[in-house]
């Protein structure tokens, strides 16, 4: 499994990910309107956030798009976008109630734990938790950038009328990559939800063996199997006696 990256800057002063933004140049001169003490700082994290999840018309939680060039989802810097966790010590809210060791994948699969026991509610497939990731990660890289700016403008390398320019485009490289982290949590989440319900499902319908089914489900009771779970191999054992008995 690929260890976390970390969204702050590491010890070398280098932020999350680089950004294909050229050194700026020396400014000639400065003008006494242009002075750093009249830059506005923007605040962090922005006073409109958009990285928040919000519900549709019917119910389904979704994700506003913030970036109309989204990067690929095989891009480098979303890799290191989903396979963040902000957590010093990753560990979903399940296995944190079952005591047991938990593995932070990548966003939107959920840990072994939970595929295996057929729980559909990992933290790590959950909107809201990859949201506030999101923003962990945008906050961190664009206050770094953001104080680097201010730091070229007082050093004379940056002139002030141009740290608005650049600062948002520090702002749409990030949503850039944070879309396309979105669409790659959203796939994954599709590729693997309820995949082990799935597959016990069709292990218990390929079944005829009532005594192997019952020994199952005494094993899932036992490891505490969500009871969805349960439920579909106790209806299959149901159904294979009612055809016994007709």
């Amino acid at each position: 499994m690929p260890a976390p990256s970390s969204c702050a800057s590491n010890d070398s002063g280098r932020s999350f990910f680089d950004h294909p933004r050229p050194a700026p140049s020396t400014p000639s001169s400065r003008s006494a309107r242009s002075t750093p003490e009249g830059l506005v700082i923007p605040p962090i994290p922005p006073t409109n956030d958009p990285l928040v999840v919000t519900l549709d018309t019917h119910g389904h939680r979704v994700f506003l798009r913030v970036s109309d060039a989204p990067l690929q989802v095989d891009s480098s810097h979303v890799r290191r976008l989903v396979q963040f966790n902000a957590a010093p010590v990753p560990k979903c809210a399940n296995c944190a109630e079952l005591a047991i060791d938990c593995s932070f994948v990548e966003a939107g699969i959920p840990c072994p734990p939970c595929a295996i026991l057929g729980i559909p509610d990992c933290d790590w497939t959950n909107p809201y938790w990859f949201a506030q990731n999101l923003r962990h990660c945008r906050d961190a890289y664009i206050r770094h950038e953001r104080d680097s700016l201010v730091t070229a403008v007082r050093e004379d390398h940056l002139a002030p009328s141009l740290f608005e320019r650049e600062f948002e485009r520090v702002q749409v490289w990030f949503y850039a990559s944070a879309q396309g982290a979105i669409t790659r949590f959203l796939l994954n989440a599709r590729a693997t939800r309820d995949l082990a319900v799935r597959g016990y499902g069709a292990l218990a319908n390929a079944s005829t063996d009532v005594a192997h089914l019952l020994r199952f489900l005494a094993i899932a009771t036992e490891s505490r199997m969500h009871p969805l779970t349960l439920q579909i191999v106790a209806n299959r054992v149901q159904t294979i006696i009612a055809s016994m008995m007709s």
